[in-house]
């Protein structure tokens, strides 16, 4: 499996880019708002020659779903997601609430939703659905285990956790969550958050002051 990471807008989200050599692509977490960083997505999907199959969330926070929009409008394809994310403010709502901006297009709602147990597959890579709830109402994480890497959205971040001040939140869920979900992964995987570094299942067990 290959991977692009593009970090995108003022808030700095981690859009990941997955594919492996049959060409099929995942999207995860598309952060893009701007006409010129949505190019960019394009130009590089387009000279790779990658055909995007999949487009997945790992929870429903604006700034993690502003660029499903062009996403299906460019490719056709909704994003998946767990059901319970739903029970949180639109989009528009969630933007509005932040004082980022007076006008803003409603995001796209998925068209399949995930839930524990269930495999995203793209090409010959797959990637196992981790329920997480705590920063969010019903947050995911997605793992490969050939790769050796997980996707963590805002859980688990590089020796920090996310916030749970938001809707939906709850402190004693999350913790739960990264250690009965995550911790027990191996300690090599690499952990690919939703904001900022990357880090190690071994550096979060080591370092991480909330674990």
């Amino acid at each position: 499996m290959q991977l692009k990471i593009f970090e995108f807008n003022d808030i700095h989200v981690n859009t990941y880019l997955l594919w492996d050599e049959t060409k099929e692509a995942a999207i995860i977490d598309c952060g893009v708002s701007t006409n010129e960083e949505k190019q960019a997505l394009k130009h590089f999907i387009d000279a790779q020659g990658l055909k995007i199959t999949q487009v997945l969330n790992t929870h429903l926070h604006f700034d993690h779903t502003i660029g499903n929009r062009f996403l299906w409008e460019t490719y056709g394809l909704k994003t998946q997601y767990h059901e319970g994310e739903e029970t949180m403010p639109g989009q528009r709502e969630q933007v509005l609430s932040f004082g980022q901006v007076t006008e803003f297009e409603e995001g796209i709602r998925a068209d399949h939703f995930l839930k524990e147990g269930d495999v995203v597959a793209f090409g010959n890579t797959k990637l196992h659905v981790l329920e997480t709830p705590g920063h969010s109402p019903a947050g995911l994480c997605f793992y490969c285990k050939e790769a050796g890497c997980v996707f963590t959205g805002d859980t688990l971040f590089r020796f920090d956790i996310g916030r749970t001040d938001l809707w939906g939140g709850n402190h004693q869920a999350l913790l739960d969550a990264i250690r009965t979900k995550l911790l027990t992964l191996p300690d090599e995987t690499i952990v690919y958050p939703g904001h900022a570094l990357h880090s190690t299942i071994a550096k979060e067990k080591k370092y991480n002051k909330y674990l």
